[in-house]
């Protein structure tokens, strides 16, 4: 498939070579970070400064984690606004807060759709792996409905969101709470999100894949779930869940130059079967990670928009 001409165009004038994988975790993030300190400033915008609030959350078994909420105003008393709970991307075992693309969707997203975005800062495998990350998720949810007055938000119009990894943590905390705490979740929305780690809904018409790039895809699956029955559980495969009744309504991104985008789109087929409200679009000529970069793309500034606009039917 072919790549966005401008997308490619703005990557070669930076010229940075994405980083070679390393087998030590605090060397495999170090380079993330580098790799996006040196590209994102020319490719993707900057957030809005916007008031943000850190708060360390207990997880029962787990360590605790940090949850930043960023509004898009300064919160006041007895003002309540709809809240995103959010999950980056990193493959599980990096990312965080403290990415110039995590930290500056999250601001753009409450800034546009007038809403409350809760970034969760989950532990990594593979020090941390399933289900960690997804029990620090639960852990997360429960808290913003515990403690939605003195936060200033709506514990009746949360939506979950994640991108790539992030996502399927969001689209595994659906089906954790349908089964737990049928908390009344208003919307989901996914990212390029990967929801099968059997690998079997990847979409090889997508882009050409080289073998190492394969044992790379498989190294990530082993790191998050190391014990291979778990990937067939539904909390680490929400594709191959048996019932997809009782979700949030969804909303789905996929890219077209991506294999993931067949774990999306199976996913939102899966979804409208059990009458579950869906809609789905594909970001034509971008890659898996071409949505972030709305400085050089035109699609993927659509796209953004369209997923801030998502949001903002929280308010209705």
């Amino acid at each position: 498939m072919p790549i966005d001409p401008l997308l490619l165009a703005a990557y070669a004038e930076v010229g940075v070579a994405p980083p070679v994988e390393s087998e030590d975790p605090a060397v495999q993030r170090q380079r993330a970070l580098d790799y996006e300190l040196a590209v994102y400033p020319h490719l993707g915008p900057a957030g809005p400064d916007l008031p943000t609030r850190d708060h360390v959350v207990p997880v029962d078994g787990f360590p605790d984690v940090t949850v930043r909420l960023f509004y898009p105003r300064e919160p006041t008393s007895g003002a309540v606004l709809p809240v995103c709970l959010f999950f980056f991307g990193g493959a599980w075992r990096q990312g965080g807060l403290h990415h110039p693309s995590v930290a500056a969707m999250c601001a753009l997203r409450a800034a546009r759709a007038d809403v409350v975005v809760a970034a969760v800062s989950y532990a990594l495998a593979p020090e941390h792996p399933y289900p960690a990350a997804l029990e620090q998720g639960y852990a997360a949810l429960e808290w913003l409905v515990r403690e939605a007055e003195s936060l200033g938000v709506d514990p009746g119009r949360i939506a979950l969101s994640g991108q790539s990894s992030g996502g399927n943590i969001a689209a595994a905390l659906t089906l954790l709470n349908r089964d737990r705490a049928r908390h009344p979740l208003a919307l989901q929305v996914l990212e390029v999100p990967m929801l099968d780690l059997t690998l079997a809904h990847f979409d090889r018409d997508a882009m050409e894949v080289t073998d190492e790039a394969w044992a790379g895809i498989e190294r990530v699956v082993d790191q998050y779930v190391p014990q291979r029955p778990d990937r067939l559980v539904p909390t680490v495969s929400p594709l191959l869940a048996e019932d997809f009744g009782g979700l949030p309504p969804a909303y789905i991104v996929t890219a077209e130059v991506d294999l993931l985008r067949g774990d999306g789109e199976a996913y939102a087929a899966a979804l409208a079967a059990a009458g579950t409200p869906v809609a789905a679009i594909r970001l034509i000529g971008l890659t898996h990670d071409g949505g972030a970069y709305e400085r050089v793309s035109a699609t993927a500034r659509a796209g953004q928009a369209a997923v801030a606009e998502a949001l903002r039917t929280l308010h209705s």
